[in-house]
């Protein structure tokens, strides 16, 4: 999953998701961190929100690298707001 969010490939990046699912599978926070990483690089900051919520609602509790990650992808895509948000979410948090 990592080669492929590195080179932007998020359908694929995606696609693993999907079959990881399918094999009734649940994500790790290793699977989630690096989607949320390739979320950013392919520019679609949006979905990668998405995950870290998804990863809540799992009972998965996002840590640093999940948080810089997002972070990083908000302040790449000009979401600097976000990124702010963000920071101060991961403060609260103790992280």
């Amino acid at each position: 999953m990592n080669i492929y969010g590195e080179q932007g490939s998020i359908d694929e990046v995606a696609g693993v998701l999907t079959e990881l699912r399918e094999c009734g599978l649940r994500p790790d926070m290793c699977s989630y961190n690096t989607l949320i990483k390739a979320y950013g690089i392919a520019g679609t900051v949006e979905d990668a929100v998405c995950l870290v919520k998804e990863m809540r609602q799992n009972g998965i509790e996002p840590d640093e690298i999940t948080y810089t990650n997002l972070i990083t992808a908000l302040q790449q895509n000009d979401k600097y707001l976000e990124a702010v948000k963000w920071s101060l979410w991961m403060k609260q948090r103790g992280l």
